[in-house]
């Protein structure tokens, strides 16, 4: 409720702001590069597809027979997302107008319930049985980003990107079905995605960013044209919901060169040092004069 909360009152934000022509995000040769850091906290949630199926198993021989009838019920839970990495705002020239790139970490949770009969001996046994699981993934990614920009400081980005996950560990328990296959992902998954987000900028320099994420393709192992995962007789959709913090890196403020007469010393207001209004060759001039003064008098 709180992040819907959050995305409904960008958006009026965004209305009110969007009644004239707004100022550019970014604006190149300012006090600000055009890089910086980002760090998202955030939850995965992982959406069955479908819920609930109604299935049945046979066995291989030549007459089949059936082995199990019931219904599969399957539910997603949340789990910790965190994101950090490197962002770039470009020329604007093309069609993307940021680009990112960082590492992050996902807990992906869910189970699934059974409920039916299973079948032999010519008799149906009533049977239940309930499964879960719990993995998580370290991972790096790369997104290229949209900007549509409403107001002078609220903003639209849609993004596409690539993820590289590796399975660090996984926690599977629970009883099966007899007959009923399982199947579990890969441990070096990697995923084409897409990333939708609303940025706010409440002061130059820093980002607040709320952003949801899902898989579109699996691009290894490939599976045909699906983002889902299959977890036990089913498959799960993840979805990625974190709120961003980035912000941009400062233009280092400029020092005057260090040459004679121009020793400028900055922190001190602009004041200079002591004698760097003459260079050396001035100083040695000064005491030649004097000692052909000194000559003269002495004569």
């Amino acid at each position: 409720m709180r992040i819907l909360f959050s995305l409904c009152f960008i958006l009026l934000v965004a209305v009110a702001d969007a009644q004239r022509e707004p100022r550019a995000i970014f604006v190149p040769g300012g006090q600000f590069k055009n890089t910086g850091w980002f760090f998202s906290p955030g939850v995965a949630s992982m959406m069955p597809t479908p819920r609930t199926e109604q299935l049945t198993g046979y066995d291989n021989q030549a007459i089949p027979d059936t082995i199990y009838s019931g219904e599969f019920s399957r539910d997603g839970q949340w789990g910790l997302y965190l994101e950090g990495g490197r962002h770039h705002f470009t020329s604007g020239r093309g069609p993307i107008d940021h680009w990112e790139y960082g590492v992050n970490y996902k807990m992906l949770r869910g189970s699934e319930e059974f409920a039916g009969f299973l079948y032999g001996n010519d008799s149906a046994i009533a049977y239940a049985s309930q499964a879960s699981f719990s993995d998580s993934y370290l991972g790096a990614f790369a997104n290229f980003n949209n900007i549509l920009q409403v107001g002078d400081r609220v903003w639209i980005q849609n993004g596409l990107g690539i993820n590289v996950d590796y399975g660090l560990f996984q926690q599977r328990g629970g009883t099966g079905v007899m007959g009923a296959d399982w199947f579990f992902p890969a441990d070096f998954p990697v995923q084409a995605h897409y990333k939708f987000g609303i940025g706010w900028k409440p002061e130059p320099g820093i980002f607040i960013m709320p952003f949801i994420e899902t898989p579109l393709l699996n691009l290894l192992p490939w599976e045909g044209p699906q983002g889902t995962l299959p977890y036990y007789t089913g498959r799960y959709r993840p979805w990625l919901i974190s709120l961003r913090i980035q912000w941009l890196l400062k233009v280092p403020a400029r020092e005057c060169d260090n040459q004679p007469g121009r020793n400028v010393d900055l922190s001190k207001g602009g004041k200079h040092s002591d004698n760097d209004l003459f260079g050396p060759d001035a100083r040695k001039m000064k005491r030649k004069k004097k000692g052909f003064f000194h000559f003269l008098k002495r004569s």
